[in-house]
């Protein structure tokens, strides 16, 4: 087990388990990200950028406050604003006073966005296809189940 891994890390051997399990978890993860750095940046937008219009498109037409939409990141980060910002320059959302509580401002996606977003969708799903190919449907399961048990104490 873990041989990619010890010679990507150029490692002999693990400590434990555990520390191979979280080493080649941290590893992945960076590698995944890389591939994601390099699909959102041919399009001018970071991947937290790419993840606030997915989450807008999601409740679409509506929006969501920048809180909000830091509590649905998959990485939180604390300058949700400056990012919002960007996207707003660029025409891919817009903002304005909640109907309900004017001290809110609530962030939606723009047609622009939308389309931006459509035009990533296939980008992005041969991507995703290619990199777990190799994952049977329950290597799948399995590693989705593992991520709950990192992840169980956040939520």
């Amino acid at each position: 087990m873990g041989e990619i891994l010890k010679k990507r890390l150029k490692m002999s051997k693990f400590e434990s388990p555990q520390q191979e399990a979280i080493l080649g978890l941290i590893v992945a993860a960076s590698h995944v990200r890389s591939i994601i750095e390099k699909l959102t940046a041919q399009t001018g937008i970071s991947p937290e950028q790419y993840n606030i219009l997915r989450i807008l498109k999601g409740i679409h037409p509506n929006g969501h406050s920048c809180g909000e939409i830091g509590n649905r990141m998959l990485d939180r980060s604390p300058d949700i604003t400056r990012r919002i910002d960007a996207l707003l320059k660029q025409g891919l959302v817009e903002r304005s006073r909640s109907e309900e509580d004017r001290r809110v401002v609530v962030t939606r996606i723009t047609a622009k966005g939308l389309q931006l977003l459509e035009k990533l969708n296939p980008v992005f799903n041969i991507s995703e296809l290619s990199r777990v190919k190799s994952l049977t449907a329950k290597d799948c399961e399995d590693l989705a189940r593992i991520c709950d048990k990192l992840i169980e104490e956040d939520v």
